[in-house]
């Protein structure tokens, strides 16, 4: 951390910059330096909020707690601007600070195809599931859909299967191969081909915090995703995206069910996911957003000199 400071130090009397752009961990940098410039920090998710909700996974929970809300309370308050992707992330930073006018919500972007790839499809009906599987939360979401709702999707459609794709599966994961329907896939090399081949992409989130990069890159792709609510966070829904969120294992299933069950109304949900991030999660608009927020910390500051 001494290196970084003194590179970071003589970086800036050096280049004299107008503004600051850090990313989550680097925020103390700009903590009781005077000389420092107006600093915007790109936090992306609120790590308090995400240690709150996984307190139950391992112990010292309280201690990370603690110690993630005096650090980001501290970096809000220091800092000319805060981003969060998601709603919730702005609102646990601004519980934590009191400062809500200088956070923003800027949600990813993802690069779209040009197209549906519909031929891809795998001709077995195909629910995918993706993600890093030692992630508690992933491991949750998935041991979750195995248990509550994947028996009756597979009472519906008896040929289905389901596939658990991602780096590092853990041991409670690799544990549902034995359940009939499952494959895990670990670690596999193109996840693109995993998604394509897929009918519906599934994330039955109920902890965590952040944007799911998972449903964006799905939605990219043209294939629909059915997720829980705590998903959305950071997702900019439009009315045929938001029809494919349930809270409720039966009703979740039943999505799910029907997708598989309706090519035509499968591939209608996969384009409006495509068309969905096109408008509203690109990354040049995502840019453009944080170009914005850094161009109004200079001015605010020079406000005020």
């Amino acid at each position: 951390m001494t290196r970084l400071r003194e590179a970071v130090a003589q970086a800036v009397a050096q280049n004299r910059p107008d503004v600051a752009l850090l990313w989550p961990g680097t925020e103390f940098l700009a903590f009781g330096r005077q000389d420092f410039p107006p600093a915007v920090a790109d936090r992306v998710d609120c790590a308090t909020v995400e240690r709150i909700r996984g307190i139950r996974w391992r112990p010292g929970a309280l201690i990370r707690v603690a110690t993630a809300a005096y650090y980001e309370r501290r970096l809000v308050r220091r800092l000319a601007a805060t981003v969060a992707a998601g709603e919730e992330d702005a609102a646990g930073l601004s519980r934590l600070s009191g400062r809500p006018s200088t956070i923003v919500v800027i949600p990813n972007g993802v690069e779209a195809q040009a197209a549906p790839r519909f031929d891809r499809e795998s001709p077995r009906p195909t629910v995918t599931f993706t993600g890093t599987l030692d992630y508690p939360p992933n491991v949750d979401a998935i041991r979750y859909f195995a248990e509550a709702i994947w028996p009756s999707i597979l009472h519906a459609v008896p040929d289905a299967r389901l596939q658990v794709a991602g780096r590092n599966p853990s041991r409670k994961v690799l544990q549902l191969a034995d359940v009939r329907g499952i494959e895990i896939l670990p670690n596999v090399p193109d996840m693109a081909a995993v998604i394509q081949a897929s009918w519906v992409i599934v994330a039955p989130m109920r902890l965590g915090v952040g944007i799911k990069n998972k449903v964006l890159e799905a939605w990219a792709a043209g294939r629909p995703v059915v997720q829980t609510p705590r998903a959305t966070n950071g997702l900019r829904l439009n009315e045929a995206t938001a029809a494919l969120v349930a809270g409720a294992p039966d009703a979740f299933a039943r999505l799910v069910t029907e997708l598989l069950g309706d090519r035509e109304r499968r591939h209608r949900a996969g384009r409006d996911g495509l068309d969905l991030v096109r408008t509203r999660h690109s990354w040049p608009a995502a840019a453009q957003a944080l170009s914005r927020v850094l161009q109004s910390a200079i001015e605010t500051t020079r406000g005020s000199a």
